[in-house]
């Protein structure tokens, strides 16, 4: 179908029809009804639901941003184990610090419904996290020792769904999408190391005393958010590359990108960028990382403490830029020390598509988490770091070239046995 000249994907009542799931990418599937699915054996036999219960993977990741504060969390479960992390980023101090807990089995978890109606749980004495979600919004409420996040984001009307296969007999779906924070607030506690500066900050109401312990910043017009809901019967082994920004053009405008290899098996992906609320579509991409050794990691660590001291110094726009151009011009040996430990990220321009990919990843500090217990195993690194390039898109007035110069994202690498 078409909109405005432009091709969109098509909408879908539920997943699963005649018992097997639609595979491609959609504007939006309403239901979620994976129990239908009829999954078959090497012996032809079908399989029990209870066990089709235990071997669905299932998801949630948000990521919210109120300047200068980067906050991500997540909460996963494959039956065996369940799991659960938040952290919380200073763009301006490079600080960063990281509440996580893991549990057997769900002990102390729920997971109910779907993407569109549903309700994910996790309690644990380190952290608490809670995740509803409905057809027009999402409510989040976390706790922990550090910090707490409570939140209501409404939903796009335009999320990217997407169904691929996995292997012989699996499959998984995800949808990604951007959000727009309506109300909330984050609160840091007295254990931070983001409590000081924060209840000192002019910007707490002197009329409005909190408690000793506690400083908090409510969510304002700048704040943003963004979704990815998986669930699937994924490979036993999994990895795959993740590439996330949720950012501001230059002119205003609200830009997010979504792009990912290696967990969508061959003809359907699920790379798009939005541009005010404004999906686009874009071709599968490949990414490029330099080998992991120590060099590389103390490099990593030299790259980031540039990068904050640049950031500590920029107080206004103009400042910003004056910065950059001193910085650029008279330092060879960063942009020489960068170009060492960026990942890159484009597709393979092969004639048949105007849309292009075209970005450099330079690392800055990053969440990792590895856990080996024979039977699973995980190694996960979710890095947030600055973006530099351009996508081409087609619009209703031809193409255009969206450029992006050291626009803060994220981007991950995790390798599963599940």
């Amino acid at each position: 179908m078409t909109q405005g000249g432009r091709m969109q994907a098509k909408q879908i009542e539920q997943l699963i029809e005649a018992g097997q799931p639609q595979f491609g990418v959609f504007s939006q599937v309403k239901r979620l009804n994976y129990l239908d699915y009829r999954s078959h054996l090497l012996s032809q036999k079908p399989v029990a639901k209870w066990r089709k219960q235990l071997k669905a993977n299932q998801f949630a990741f948000i990521q919210l941003l109120q300047p200068p504060y980067r906050i991500c969390l997540a909460l996963a479960t494959i039956k065996l184990a369940t799991t659960a992390f938040a952290y919380i980023y200073n763009e301006e101090s490079g600080q960063f610090e990281v509440v996580e807990a893991l549990q057997p089995l769900l002990r102390h978890s729920h997971f109910s419904g779907d993407h569109q109606q549903g309700e994910m749980r996790f309690e644990h004495a380190d952290l608490s996290l809670q995740m509803q979600f409905s057809q027009q919004s999402i409510q989040l409420i976390l706790d922990s020792q550090l910090f707490a996040v409570n939140a209501s984001c409404q939903r796009s009307r335009q999320p990217l769904a997407v169904c691929s296969p996995s292997g012989r007999r699996g499959w998984s779906f995800t949808q990604k999408e951007p959000l727009q924070i309506t109300e909330g607030e984050l609160t840091f506690k007295a254990d931070s190391k983001h409590f000081e500066s924060v209840a000192s900050s002019a910007s707490i109401s002197a009329d409005k005393p909190l408690p000793v312990n506690r400083s908090r910043i409510k969510f304002d017009s700048q704040a943003r958010a963004n979704l990815d809901w998986t669930l699937g019967f994924m490979r036993h082994e999994t990895n795959w590359f993740w590439s996330c920004i949720n950012s501001q053009l230059s002119d205003g405008r609200q830009f997010m990108l979504n792009l990912s290899m290696g967990v969508n098996e061959t003809g359907v992906n699920e790379n798009a960028c939005w541009i005010d609320g404004q999906i686009y579509y874009l071709p599968p991409v490949l990414f490029k990382r330099p080998p992991i050794d120590k060099n590389y990691r103390s490099m990593i660590k030299s790259v980031t403490k540039k990068v904050v001291r640049r950031q500590a110094v920029k107080q206004n726009e103009a400042q910003q830029q004056a910065a950059y151009n001193h910085n650029n011009s008279h330092n060879s040996s960063d942009r020489d020390l960068q170009h060492l430990t960026d990942w890159h990220i484009s597709n393979q321009d092969l004639g048949w598509s105007k849309v292009r990919v075209d970005f450099r990843f330079t690392p800055l500090k990053v969440y990792k988490k590895t856990d080996n217990y024979g039977v699973v195993a995980s190694v996960f690194e979710q890095w947030i770091g600055l973006y530099s390039g351009k996508v081409y898109i087609q619009t209703q007035t031809g193409e255009e070239a969206v450029q992006l110069d050291r626009v803060m994202g994220l981007a991950e690498d995790h390798f599963a046995k599940w």
